[in-house]
């Protein structure tokens, strides 16, 4: 019943969403390229389409597809300008006078939520029959991420949308009215859990597209080069391009020697012909990540991991009240948990972050980033990233290089959330690790987390941790504190077009402002020091100022005067 319930709303949403979405183009023909747009006052409604522009490995899937089609059904049509493939994320009504709210609204989320940065996957064919041909598309994998700009876009324009949606939202008066209802409906019926992405090929005749199915289907990724609003046509055509998302580079940096830095260093080193160009193989980008990607005060934020860890096995160990560091950090002693130097924090780790599965462990992680807060802004710990960072590995990707985490925090801390904060994929982070064993458990293999340093990622062992896990010396490196040293050393060391950068927190009004360089006050666990200052100077490395180069230092709103004191 299960699979048949399964069946049914597949086919009743790929009728809806494909046919009436798209195969008005067997019936507009060029009516889209001539009919100018409608004109409108600004209290008039308009059917907008939010949808993704896929790269050039989806357009050659594309249009390959396309061509076998229109060879077995001549009368079909071509992919092109008025026709262009594309993944609907979501259709609605909104007012002509809202439009430019709207597109603001979005600039703003795909800023912080990088959707040119989604890895998708077309796994197959499917089709449904409209008048005796079949329109047929690539069904496009439904992958957390996606799934999550889906509901942010649909929140974000949920209070501009308006209901009472007319023919004379679109283009041109839809010859079938189904496609009116159907955009006032798009929400709840085909967004959400009932969202189906998918891009459309073209039409054929059913028994050629039935055999297209049943051919073994390579697979292939793709992702999105663009975002864009378009005004719907016939049938719910995206016809006319509206607006287009276009990412400003490092959009959160101030003007200045830092950004300029930045900008000389990659476009000398992806030149082709200049005496710096870098192959794509070789652009590797390291950072450093509690204080330079995320906020890293009051405390690092997997010591505040480590506190509710210690917090919830005390009544397992009522040791912990008279042993240290676990006494000082229950009574919320800090500096006697600093006192015990490195020591202390390895032996907190190892009583916390063992005994378990490697899997159990990713739950417990997943469990906690989920809610947990930063105490002194309220806001969680995933939300305290540098805005500015974020846009810099952005940018970085966006010219060819692979970004690494090199950090002296736990590697499988970090692993289950890097991607979805960071775009940073498991396999590209690198950090301090206990000793595993293999074993069998129920019959099923596992790997168990043992109370044994295995690896200490900080310091040296951060340029030692580039060699083993990586194998090419980084041309990028970014840090901020003494620990992230030896690393950029390490950076600056190989041949060719080098480039490190510090970053200096002193801003104490929308951040934490920290060093003890530059007279800054001096905090547990965290150092900048006067002389990683002068030497960072006497080599050339780039040092950022968050209060003068940074022009937000998070994406949400800009932490209050208040905030900051505290």
């Amino acid at each position: 019943m299960k699979t048949r319930c399964k069946r049914d709303y597949f086919a009743a949403t790929l009728a809806l969403s494909v046919v009436l979405g798209m195969f008005s183009v067997l019936v507009m023909g060029v009516n889209a390229q001539a009919t100018p747009g409608r004109q409108t006052d600004s209290d008039n409604l308009i059917a907008i389409d939010v949808l993704l522009e896929p790269n050039q490995a989806m357009l050659d899937k594309a249009n390959a597809a396309n061509a076998r089609l229109r060879e077995n059904y001549s009368a079909g049509y071509a992919l092109d300008a008025t026709h262009a493939p594309h993944v609907t994320m979501l259709q609605r009504y909104v007012r002509v006078k809202d439009l430019d709210a709207v597109t603001t609204a979005l600039s703003k989320l795909f800023a912080t939520e990088r959707p040119t940065e989604l890895q998708l996957k077309a796994k197959g064919y499917e089709y449904t029959v409209w008048s005796g041909v079949a329109v047929t598309i690539f069904v496009v994998e439904r992958t957390p991420e996606l799934m999550r700009l889906q509901q942010k876009v649909n929140d974000t324009v949920a209070p501009f949308s308006v209901s009472g949606g007319t023919s004379a939202a679109f283009i041109d008066t839809p010859s079938n009215s189904e496609i009116v209802g159907y955009v006032e409906q798009f929400v709840p019926k085909s967004s959400g859990e009932h969202y189906f992405p998918h891009v459309t090929l073209g039409v054929a005749h059913e028994d050629f597209v039935k055999q297209l199915k049943a051919a073994p289907f390579e697979a292939f990724a793709f992702a999105p080069k663009g975002v864009a609003v378009y005004q719907l046509g016939n049938f719910g055509t995206a016809s006319k391009k509206l607006w287009e998302y276009q990412p400003q580079p490092l959009a959160s940096w101030n003007e200045g020697a830092a950004k300029q830095s930045i900008v000389d260093f990659v476009k000398r080193v992806t030149t082709e012909g200049s005496p710096d160009f870098v192959p794509e193989p070789e652009r590797i980008a390291t950072f450093d990540n509690d204080g330079t990607l995320w906020c890293e005060e009051p405390l690092p934020v997997q010591l505040f991991f480590v506190l509710d860890r210690v917090k919830a096995l005390a009544p397992q160990h009522p040791e912990w009240q008279t042993t240290e560091p676990f006494a000082s950090l229950l009574k919320g002693d800090l500096k006697g948990v600093a006192a015990g130097g490195e020591r202390a924090l390895i032996d907190l780790v190892m009583a916390t972050h063992a005994g378990m599965t490697t899997e159990e462990f990713e739950q417990i992680v997943n469990d906690w980033i989920a809610t947990a807060k930063n105490p002194k802004t309220g806001r969680l710990f995933t939300e305290m990233t540098f805005q500015p960072m974020l846009e810099l590995l952005q940018y970085l990707r966006a010219n060819g290089f692979r970004t690494y985490i090199v950090s002296g925090g736990g590697v499988e801390f970090m692993r289950p959330w890097a991607q979805r904060v960071y775009g940073i994929p498991p396999e590209q982070v690198v950090g301090s690790s206990i000793k595993t064993k293999f074993d069998m458990r129920d019959g099923k293999p596992v790997l168990v987390r043992l109370p044994e340093l295995d690896f200490n990622d900080n310091n040296g062992g951060k340029a030692v941790g580039i060699n083993e896990y990586i194998g090419r010396r980084p041309i990028a490196a970014f840090g901020n504190s003494t620990g992230d040293k030896e690393m950029l050393q390490y950076t600056q060391a190989g041949s060719g077009a080098r480039f490190e950068l510090l970053v200096l927190h002193d801003d104490a009004v929308r951040d934490f402002a920290y060093g003890p360089a530059r007279g800054l006050p001096s905090v547990p666990l965290v150092h900048f020091t006067p002389e990683l200052d002068e030497y960072a100077k006497l080599n050339g490395w780039t040092v950022v100022s968050t209060k003068n180069d940074w022009k937000h230092i998070y994406a949400f709103e800009q932490l209050t005067r208040e905030a900051g004191q505290k």
